[in-house]
């Protein structure tokens, strides 16, 4: 499998978020994208493991991939395929498994087969609900198209070749180019830069949605494309005009007969004479596949109950405002939000009715008076709100105290009344020394503190801060 041997030895970034978010989607330590690959088991991606692979009568992994179906073990303990296994009789002691088989097709001809899983793994045992597993397999889909995609690119790459070589049968290879192109959703183009004309193959065309024929005006081509992307692709073809270097772009296309297309743009320059005289390149309608990532990294991001940011989405979110704070010299304060008496709903009147308690705390903190703050669910009923707009930070003891008269739910149960109240703390960058862990230790204390004198209250943490907002 030489194009299979070569995704082993590739790196792609784009694996690695998703198993970060599956991690943190999960609450699992550890998550793999795995592929068996002759005697062991190679991790293409991991999260939580420190070896990059393991010999395959260890890997649970290939069981998955035998029945072709998703693998759920809560406990290996009590699942004697497993219970001698090294890995769970000893580093990383695994208790629960759960992964979804990766399959591709290395070649348009090839049929689909297994190659691996996507997993996550816990080292204690613990339960996986249906919906949970539905979340796992869309995660599997999600590697399963990076991974199509990418042995897609690398077969093209191997085709150009072939292509190359056959050029003495002029009619048969540009027969078989065309079919690669529709299989592909692939085009290629060349500019002219002296008439700065563009000549187009025939998937460009069908990627556009024009009829075929004749050469294309390099303005009338761009003007296919979202104004600022248009931007973009006119600055990388002058770039590499000026300097030579190539570009490889992700863009929004308009098509004259379809909805928005996304497409990915390749270009490089053609040298005559150690002269620049054209730019050659490939489009490839990758809309598919876009949407398929964007929905991943949907998912990913925002919490399943209450819809608003995931824990994985907030840390991405303050980290990025932070070094944005730093920069600008802007202000940045933090709430951390714990419900006080929610595990008594839970309790006396079932999660239903929990879920509705942690849906109404997210209505109230979506509220238009909070001014684009981003509110997200850290986990359980512990809430987070990170504040950007400079009036509300100059009112945050009026905002924590609005918060907390807003954020009560009282309740009538069995066992008796009672109030869901919200306890908060509060904090604010203070240097540009400060790092998200600063800011969230700050909140937390001052969460500590809050608790203390009573529940539903707040604490505001207000060291001497050093930040310049007039700079």
């Amino acid at each position: 499998m030489p194009l299979l041997e070569k995704l082993l030895s590739s790196d792609d970034q784009g694996l690695h978020d998703l198993v970060e978010a599956g991690s943190a989607l999960f609450d699992c330590p550890m998550a793999l994208v795995s592929v068996l690959d002759n005697d062991c088991q190679r991790f293409l991606a991991r999260r939580g493991v420190d070896v990059g692979q393991t010999p395959i009568e260890q890997s649970f992994c290939r069981i998955a991939v035998a029945q072709d179906r998703l693998l759920v073990v809560p406990d290996t303990h009590l699942d004697t395929r497993f219970l001698l296994n090294p890995l769970v009789t000893g580093e990383p002691h695994i208790r629960f498994y759960a992964g979804a088989p990766i399959r591709v097709s290395q070649s348009p001809d090839a049929p689909v087969q297994g190659i691996g899983a996507f997993c996550i793994i816990d080292s204690k045992p613990r339960t996986f609900s249906d919906a949970d597993s539905t979340r796992l397999v869309s995660f599997a889909r999600g590697v399963e198209a990076m991974l199509q995609s990418r042995l897609s690119s690398l077969a093209l790459s191997e085709d150009a070749v072939l292509l190359k070589a056959m050029l003495a049968d002029k009619e048969r290879a540009e027969r078989q180019f065309r079919q690669a192109e529709r299989l592909t959703s692939i085009g290629c183009w060349r500019l002219d830069l002296a008439t700065e004309k563009v000549v187009w193959s025939e998937g460009i065309y069908d990627i556009y949605g024009i009829p075929f024929g004749g050469t294309q005006n390099l303005d009338d081509a761009l003007a296919y494309y979202v104004p600022e992307d248009r931007t973009r692709l006119e600055a990388a073809l002058d770039s590499a005009i000026r300097t030579g270097e190539p570009f490889d772009l992700e863009l929004d296309l308009v098509p004259s007969s379809s909805s928005l297309k996304r497409v990915r743009a390749v270009g490089e320059p053609e040298l005559e004479d150690g002269h620049i005289t054209a730019l050659i390149g490939v489009l490839q309608d990758v809309t598919e596949r876009h949407r398929s990532i964007t929905e991943l990294d949907k998912r990913a991001n925002t919490d399943e109950v209450t819809l608003i940011a995931s824990r994985h989405k907030f840390v991405s979110y303050i980290d990025a405002r932070v070094d944005l704070a730093k920069i600008s010299r802007e202000r940045l304060a933090l709430m951390l939000i714990d419900l006080d008496h929610f595990k008594q709903v839970n309790d006396t009147l079932g999660h239903a009715a929990g879920d509705d308690v942690l849906r109404a705390v997210a209505m109230v903190l979506r509220s238009p008076w909070l001014k684009g703050s981003l509110a997200a669910r850290l986990g359980g009923d512990e809430f987070a709100l990170v504040l950007t707009d400079p009036d509300l930070i100059e009112r945050l003891p009026e905002i924590a105290t609005t918060l907390v008269k807003e954020l009560r739910f009282p309740r009538r149960s069995p066992a008796g009344n009672f109030t869901v109240s919200a306890t908060i703390g509060c904090s604010e960058l203070i240097d540009t020394a400060d790092s998200r862990h600063d800011l969230l230790q700050r909140a937390d204390r001052a969460l500590y503190r809050a608790k203390a004198q009573a529940r539903g209250t707040f604490w505001i943490d207000t060291p001497p801060r050093s930040l310049d907002t007039a700079a």
